[in-house]
């Protein structure tokens, strides 16, 4: 007597090919490519039953608006992966204990607040840059205005905004970790810590699509076989310089009252921070 397989649940058939479907847009590393996704080909990469998969979805149009829809919320580089993660929270709860006594003079708490956001930006940026995941839900922000229509397009729009909104949380605990430890406080309620982390967050997130496309242009994007303009040799000098702009070092504050290496979007947020914000001088530290 043959055994009959054992019956895969519909939202697991579901989970699978969405997933399948986000492997394959990062290989391809542009959500255009997203609407050329052949589901023969996802069905064979979620290795679900084909007759299980067309149910869910009868037409590929369907599986492209859910596929979407995913890659903009639950399977988006925001939804599992905050702005800050926890080692960078580690390293600037370590500099806090590691420097305390500078906290209890306005001079010590500026450097300590300048040396947080240098370390906390750089991360950061770096991360962003390096991550196709979030180049992904960059290109869906990008594209989402001429790829979809309708209530496809309203489902993505929210997905993308609900999980870059869920990141964003972090940084609020870490405006208030800076409020109790050092005293930073808004310089008018007019311009709430909302107003600054979504300021930072957009200028951080600018800065290193700007690198991704540098890094592209001058062959660092890791195409080895990459030959004439794209590569370092055939990058234009205008390209180069652009690279020195984001990359290479820039004087800045430095903990021990010197100058610090920083890169240009620790820089630039920290004139942010400023705008926005300030060190109460009447601050005391807890003991």
């Amino acid at each position: 007597m043959t055994t009959r397989p054992e019956r895969v649940p519909a939202e697991e058939i579901r989970q699978r090919m969405l997933d399948a479907g986000r492997e394959l847009a990062l290989e391809a590393g542009a959500a255009l490519t997203i609407e050329h996704l052949r589901l023969e080909e996802v069905i064979q990469r979620a290795r679900v039953p084909r007759s299980s998969a067309y149910r869910l979805w009868p037409y590929k149009e369907d599986y492209t608006d859910d596929l979407l829809s995913y890659l903009a919320g639950a399977g988006s580089w925001f939804s599992d992966k905050p702005v800050l993660d926890p080692e960078t929270f580690a390293m600037v709860r370590q500099l806090m204990a590691e420097h305390r006594a500078m906290a209890s003079t306005l001079a010590g708490r500026r450097a300590l607040l300048c040396e947080i956001v240098r370390v906390m930006t750089e991360r950061n940026y770096h991360a962003l840059a390096e991550s196709a995941q979030w180049r992904l839900h960059m290109a869906l922000v990008a594209t989402l205005g001429s790829t979809r229509t309708g209530d496809a397009r309203r489902r993505i729009a929210t997905a993308l905004e609900d999980a870059q909104d869920r990141s964003r949380a972090t940084m609020v605990a870490m405006y208030e970790f800076l409020r109790s430890e050092l005293g930073l406080r808004m310089r008018d309620p007019a311009r709430t810590a909302e107003h600054l982390q979504l300021a930072g967050g957009l200028l951080v997130q600018s800065l290193a699509l700007r690198n991704v496309q540098v890094q592209a242009a001058t062959g660092a994007a890791g195409d080895s076989d990459a030959s004439g303009p794209g590569t370092p040799d055939g990058a234009s000098d205008l390209v180069r310089h652009v690279d020195d702009l984001l990359n290479q070092p820039i004087p800045g504050p430095g903990l021990d009252g010197g100058t610090a290496d920083w890169t240009l979007a620790a820089f630039a947020y920290l004139g942010l921070v400023d705008a926005f914000a300030e060190l109460d001088p009447a601050f005391v530290p807890a003991s």
